[in-house]
């Protein structure tokens, strides 16, 4: 039953209020520079909530099973129902049941979840706040069928392998059609249709056991790996061209709208990706569903850490108790969905370079298999944070003195200690380069020796300059490049595809994120505010695929033209503060009215030899390209630039351009839906720009716009993809950023007709009807 609309939510000390879930507080909180969060979070403070919800139930429902099933609270909630604690869940990233059938009475019920997010830091990015994802109310029989597993046995034949409870009755659905039904067993699927990532085609699998039915989704799709042949799809080698994200959606925060997960699988897979990895927490069920629908392969990550803290309240603190339980919410979410096909059950956990951490590596990976061995077993490991580790540097300690209980105020100029993987990042953007190198020889060998034993495929972060000795010195180890930069690219993917060892390389990052605040950004300090994203996504916040994802198709091969960035002009006189995440910041725009005459550098990835610049018909230059790359140096006029790709023998291949706004400038704005359901969760995003009539963007401009709602829609979020700011999502006004800026419409629970007003000085209003349909 839809569990989410109409709940009373209030922080302690404040006035109530009526919330629709998904819900994060965190957004609303007032950001802080002197917050114990800090970078982390991009600033937000966390706090401690409060939920209530009424519901009422009647005399036939009382007698059945009812239980509240919470797909993610961050963190550490207590339930209660009519006054009496229901049940209770630590980790902010698994979902939970909560069976409150013994609590229950016919008529009005009463539900309080308190949600304590207080303590921090308790996580290196932006976690949100509160009841982030959705609820359901379950009434069922006593008697239903608890668990349906469908597992791919075979491809050419097509069996499936259906366990369920004894005395359920399976029936299998091709679309409308009944082919298979009986009792729990192996089933042979007639003519059947495989699930890939290019070809994903899904079934569905119901079992029922007296009056209850449950129904999943499922593909056949059959996973096969080795180090002679890789890993294989329904026997087909696949390499993997992986993004690395984090859960947040940004304008929206936390909030795991069903909308917003689809749309950022369906913009990765449009940038060229075929796989994701969820870092470093599980998936939601919607984008997982997603990732079903759509092709996207999964890596599915259980933790960021284990027992020892990367910062002072988190998940380490209860590790021990826990990690059972989360591991086994993960791996019974995922089994029934063909798109995931790694779990992970960690990211650069430093114990992995002692005994101790070798053994919980083995016990982590035994019981995933223990849940289900149909899929590989990895783990990030830091082979350079292994081995500062092993020197005695970059770990956490707090003497055995751990207090839960706010940490005393910050103290203005104070310089924390940074312990694994911030204090890895800081040393990443000191060697630069360099770092490459780092994990190489023998040290980095005995840091990861013991746990690549542990794991059926090691994941490597940052760590492939390993790839070339430890394909002969290791014949059967199989790896993946867990976490990469996207400079390193030309050599990983070289190496991907020559050694079926190495299954495929997850860049950091695929999507841009909130929190580790201008990790990953060029910051042009003439931006007012504190850094509030990551700025290291190849597609920005608002889901614009940048330069270095165009870069990542030209490695791939993807991309047969070549791709043209011009550094931004407006910022053109300043020296920007650079990231070792991000080789450039360039923008596919020849549009800088006001900047004529001005210096501009412009950058050309092509899978060429060489490439010739052309302006306006003239020739700028010709350059040899190394690593797909080469940069030319011109001034700005208004026309058309040309890229032209050659071969070594000067013969083009291919050509692109770019060409100049005209001088008219039009709010432009178009939702990228037609109409929304009125079921209170429906979204509708709204790509805003400032262009020229022919929609040719102009991102010099970079004003205030304003979104206006009448009717049966809210606006649920309305942003730029800036880092840098101290602008709020939650208002109706923002300044775009390189001309863009994105608002997201939430449907209500009545249909009728929206109309949406998007305003901007000097420009003519942009006015837009939904319908919203029952």
């Amino acid at each position: 039953m839809d569990f989410c609309r109409d709940w009373l939510f209030y922080k302690e000390g404040e006035a109530p209020m009526t919330v629709h879930l998904p819900h994060d507080a965190m957004l609303s909180e007032t950001r802080d520079a002197m917050c114990h969060n800090g970078v982390n979070s991009g600033y937000f403070p966390g706090g401690k909530y409060v939920y209530e919800k009424s519901f009422s139930l009647t005399e036939e429902e009382v007698k059945k099973e009812v239980s509240l099933f919470f797909e993610g609270v961050y963190q550490n909630c207590k339930v209660y129902v009519n006054g009496t604690l229901a049940g209770a869940h630590k980790y902010g990233y698994t979902e939970f049941t909560v069976d409150i059938s013994p609590l229950i009475q016919c008529g009005e019920n009463v539900v309080k979840v308190l949600v304590d997010n207080s303590l921090e830091p308790n996580c290196r990015w932006y976690s949100g706040s509160g009841i982030y994802r959705p609820v359901h109310l379950i009434v069922r029989e006593k008697v239903h069928p608890k668990t349906l597993v469908i597992e791919t046995i075979s491809y050419d034949p097509a069996v499936v392998r259906v366990s369920v409870e004894d005395g359920a009755e399976v029936a299998i659905y091709d679309r409308e059609t009944l082919i298979a039904k009986g009792p729990a067993g192996e089933y042979t699927l007639p003519e059947a249709k495989l699930w890939s990532a290019e070809h994903p085609y899904l079934y569905t699998c119901e079992a029922k056991l007296g009056s209850e039915t449950i129904h999943t989704q499922f593909g056949v799709r059959h996973l096969a790996w080795n180090a002679k042949e890789g890993l294989r799809v329904n026997g087909e080698r696949v390499l993997l061209r992986g993004a690395c994200i984090h859960h947040d959606n940004g304008v929206l925060g936390a909030c795991g709208f069903a909308d917003a997960e689809e749309r950022r699988v369906r913009i990765l897979k449009e940038a060229g990706y075929n796989a994701i990895r969820s870092a470093h927490n599980p998936m939601s069920r919607a984008m997982l569903a997603a990732c079903d629908r759509l092709g996207m392969y999964v890596m599915d990550e259980a933790f960021d850490g284990w027992y020892t803290p990367k910062t002072y309240h988190d998940y380490a603190r209860y590790f021990d108790e826990e990690w059972q339980n989360d591991l086994k919410a993960m791996v019974e979410k995922d089994r029934n969905h063909p798109c995931v096909v790694l779990y992970s059950v960690g990211n650069e956990v430093s114990e992995t370079a002692t005994e101790k951490g070798v053994e919980t590596c083995k016990k982590l990976v035994d019981y995933v298999h223990e849940l289900d061995a149909s899929r590989p077993v990895t783990c990030g490991i830091n082979v350079l944070l292994n081995v500062y580790s092993n020197m005695g540097m970059g770990i956490y300690s707090d003497n055995g003195e751990y207090e839960a209980k706010p940490l005393p105020p910050k103290q203005k100029g104070a310089k924390e200690k940074k312990t694994g993987s911030a204090f890895f990042n800081a040393m990443a953007q000191q060697l630069g380069s360099l770092m490459f190198f780092m994990s190489a020889g023998k040290r980095g060998d005995e840091a990861c020796k013991d746990a690549a034993e542990a794991l059926d495929i090691l994941g490597l972060n940052y760590a492939a300059s390993r790839y070339d000795a430890d394909v002969k010195a290791y014949p059967n180890r199989m790896m993946v490049g867990s976490e990469t930069m996207v400079t390193d690219l030309p050599y990983n993917w070289e190496r991907v595809k020559k050694y079926p060892q190495i299954i495929g390389d997850f860049v950091w990052a695929g999507w841009d994120y909130l929190g580790e605040a201008g990790i990953g950004d060029w910051m042009y300090h003439s931006y007012p505010g504190l850094p509030q994203l990551a700025g290291s996504g190849t597609i920005d916040l608002t889901g614009n695929i940048g330069a270095e994802a165009y870069y990542q198709q030209v490695i791939w091969g993807l991309r047969k033209v070549p791709y043209i960035g011009v550094r931004p002009l407006n910022h053109a006189k300043e020296t920007p503060s650079k990231s070792a995440w991000r080789f450039t910041d360039a923008t596919n725009s020849w549009s800088w009215q006001g900047y004529e005459g001005c210096k501009a550098v412009v950058e050309v990835f092509a899978d060429a030899d060489s490439v010739r610049l052309e302006k306006n018909g003239f020739v700028v230059g010709k350059k040899k390209l190394k690593n797909n790359k080469c940069l030319f140096h011109t001034t700005y006029e208004q026309g058309t630039l040309t890229a032209i790709a050659l071969d070594a023998q000067g013969k083009e291949l291919s050509r692109h351009s770019l060409k100049s706004a005209d001088t008219k400038t039009v709010l432009t704005a178009k939702p990228e839906k037609e109409g929304l359901r009125a079921n209170g969760q429906d979204l509708c995003f709204l790509p805003i720009a400032f262009t020229d009539e022919s929609g040719e963007v102009k991102p010099y401009l970079e004003m205030p716009v304003q979104v206006k709602v009448e009717g049966p829609v809210t606006l649920q979020g309305l942003g730029s993809a800036q880092v840098k700011t101290d602008e709020s999502y939650l208002t109706d006004h923002h300044f775009t950023f390189r001309g863009r800026a994105l608002a997201v419409l939430r449907a209500g629970t009545q249909a009728g007709k929206a109309k949406v007003t998007v305003t901007a000085m000097g420009t003519e209003p942009m006015i837009i009807e939904l319908e919203v349909s029952a």
